[in-house]
């Protein structure tokens, strides 16, 4: 059940102390400290690092798994040899797959990134002949490159160096402006400008996973109904999404990597599914010089899905005094001085009027 745009209008305005905690993590462990698996650990330290009053969900605790109480969940798995479609139990028995349904449901919004994008089908918010087919969960190896994401999806539409036959330029996506991305640095070891996510930087070796679970977008054509100029357009279609980046390298329609899936039917959460290996937390030899990017794309996201439940934008009053100062907080509540800004999502009280900005 949504919460109301009354009440979620009072909680803003009372914002300047504390809010109560409103995103999770879901683990496969008893508690972060316990976590023997040092891909997911990573991952689980940077939240509770970036959400010290988020909730850590331990196997079996679906009592937690509400959107009364929690506006984003965030599950990462990431782990050798599962095999594509082996989910680990304690993410996928029946209990949590029934409570992770019933979430979305009632509006509570999923970060699934890695193999955990597997959950989308899982929780029947797409059909399993759309399950992510691009899969690799096996040692990887050293390489010198930088592993980045492209948010300009088909890119080739209006590259006049490879698109000397002038092909349709409206069948060029570009999502770099999503809030998902604001802040991120970014990269031009390819034709476009894209977002560094793993590698030295300086032309050393590092050790990179590569543990893709995303979507190959061409394998779909025999069970597309939607209608659509391209793979792209047919699988948003399809699904109701959106496909918000690929591998770097990519300038066709072939590959979705970040994928949103929007409301649908009887599902009011919103998806951020990110299977891409270039977001690996915690490479095993080497140091990855662009780890902050996806620590502040991870951020992002699970701020701009815990926005999607607040219901903070747009809520205005006719009483606004626009004479009066501008007051910015974060999503959890916390004051910011204005004048010390970074680039993220907040909220801005002016007199009686609260409204969420995005600053770039």
């Amino acid at each position: 059940m949504k919460k109301s745009l009354l009440a979620s209008f009072l909680a803003i305005l009372a914002l300047g102390a504390s809010a109560s905690p409103r995103v999770g993590m879901l683990i496969g462990y008893s508690d972060v400290e316990s976590i023997d698996n040092f891909q997911e650990y990573a991952a689980a330290r940077h939240f509770t690092t970036a959400n010290p009053d988020g909730v850590v969900i331990a196997p079996g605790e679906t009592s937690k798994i509400s959107a009364d109480n929690l506006d984003c969940i965030w599950i990462h798995i990431d782990r050798l040899n599962m095999g594509l479609g082996n989910l680990p139990a304690e993410f996928s028995d029946a209990a949590t797959i029934e409570a992770l349904k019933q979430y979305v449901a009632d509006g509570g919004n999923l970060l699934l990134t890695k193999q955990a994008t597997q959950l989308v089908s899982r929780i029947d918010r797409i059909d399993g002949a759309f399950n992510p087919g691009i899969y690799g969960d096996g040692d990887g190896g050293k390489g010198t490159d930088v592993w980045t994401v492209n948010a300009q999806i088909g890119y080739w539409f209006i590259n006049e160096k490879d698109n000397a036959a002038g092909l349709d330029p409206s069948q060029y996506y570009d999502h770099r402006d999503h809030d998902i991305y604001v802040g991120l640095a970014t990269n031009y070891d390819f034709p476009m400008e894209t977002f560094a996510m793993l590698g030295t930087g300086n032309g050393t070796e590092m050790w990179r996973e590569d543990h893709n679970c995303m979507w190959d977008l061409n394998a779909y054509n025999a069970v597309y109904t939607a209608d659509g100029r391209n793979t792209v357009e047919k699988f948003e279609a399809q699904n109701n999404a959106t496909v918000l980046g690929t591998w770097g390298h990519v300038q066709d329609h072939a590959v979705a990597g970040i994928v949103e899936f929007k409301p649908a039917a009887e599902n009011e959460g919103t998806i951020i599914a990110n299977g891409l290996a270039a977001c690996e937390w915690s490479p095993r030899e080497g140091v990855n010089a662009f780890h902050s990017n996806l620590e502040k794309l991870t951020d992002n996201a699970i701020s701009y899905l815990a926005a999607k439940s607040s219901a903070i934008t747009d809520v205005t009053s006719d009483m606004a005094d626009t004479d009066s100062p501008k007051e910015y907080f974060t999503l959890q509540g916390i004051a910011v001085d204005a004048d010390a800004l970074t680039p993220g999502i907040y909220v801005v009280r002016q007199g009686d009027k609260t409204s969420k900005v995005v600053i770039r």
